[in-house]
């Protein structure tokens, strides 16, 4: 695994922000899940007014407006809640709507999630841009120790051939340039997607029976092993499956890029070093996240 690429941000700001907005409060929109979550991590929930469609993390935005995807916002309804700041994906495909805002008067940032070096330097930005840098620096740090606590612990594992699926139809797999391709090298896994083209790339079942993963970690599946009947049972020619370590993980927070990596990370190494904490080299205890990781239900209130 390449080390870990130099974090982006991608400001885009109006001067004095809209004509109409108030001055006195902070009125933030997100446009993505992993902002939303990383503003209530770092203590700016109470300021946050508009989220985007999928949103449901921390169970406080379940009751804010929505604003469509992050790769389609909804500029008229971001307009109507008057935001003094909008916080968004670095993506080529909705920067026609971010500069319509730009435009409009409203300061926006867009940051960038692809690694683990740009989802710590997006919270510490956020952090910095909301007024809440130390609680920021705080999330950061957690994250930190908890990856140099799996370094330490893990050292001596060996690494086991692993294949990260996030669909099924068609078979499509965590690849090189992502930052769960990094915790997975994390959490001592090698990826056999890895030397295939794109940070997603398409997969074929007669392609995972030359690569011999010796664990799948299927999405599709959740956390209901009863799929293995329906679909991986007929391939025992795989190790993974032979030797029953086919699993499924949570889609949340797993897929999600933001404080929470750091419980994604010790997913990943449960899933695919069982035997580790069987032994103790990681406990139940270790692998809980901690209170700097998410923020706490009171943090949540708005």
């Amino acid at each position: 695994m390449a080390a870990l690429g130099a974090a982006a941000i991608s400001p885009v700001a109006g001067a004095h922000g809209a004509e109409n907005a108030s001055s006195s409060r902070a009125r933030i929109v997100s446009l993505a899940p992993s902002v939303t979550e990383t503003l209530f991590a770092v203590g700016a929930g109470k300021d946050v007014v508009g989220v985007s469609e999928f949103d449901d993390y921390p169970p406080a935005v379940r009751k804010l407006p929505r604003v469509g995807t992050f790769l389609t916002p909804n500029v008229e309804a971001i307009a109507a809640l008057r935001p003094t700041l909008v916080i968004g994906l670095a993506n080529s495909a909705n920067q026609r709507e971010v500069h319509a805002l730009s435009e409009m008067g409203y300061p926006t940032l867009m940051v960038k999630e692809n690694s683990i070096a740009e989802i710590e330097h997006s919270i510490t930005v956020i952090g910095e841009r909301t007024g809440h840098p130390r609680r920021a620096n705080k999330v950061v740090a957690a994250i930190q120790a908890r990856i140099n606590k799996v370094r330490k612990l893990m050292s001596r594992v060996i690494d086991r051939r692993v294949l990260m699926l996030v669909g099924h139809e068609p078979m499509v797999a965590v690849g090189h340039g992502t930052f769960l391709g990094q915790l997975l090298a994390l959490a001592h896994g090698t990826n056999i997607a890895d030397g295939l083209p794109g940070s997603w790339p398409r997969v074929s079942i007669e392609y995972v029976i030359a690569k011999k993963p010796q664990v799948i970690l299927d999405g599709q599946m959740g956390t209901d092993t009863s799929t293995l009947g329906d679909f991986w049972s007929r391939f025992q020619i795989i190790p993974a499956v032979r030797e029953h370590r086919v699993h499924g993980y949570p889609t949340d927070p797993t897929l999600t890029p933001g404080p929470r990596i750091g419980q994604t990370l010790m997913t990943l190494v449960r899933l695919i070093h069982p035997e580790a904490f069987a032994s103790g080299v990681v406990t139940a205890e270790k692998a809980r996240s901690t209170p700097a990781e998410i923020a706490t239900a009171s943090d949540f209130a708005r």
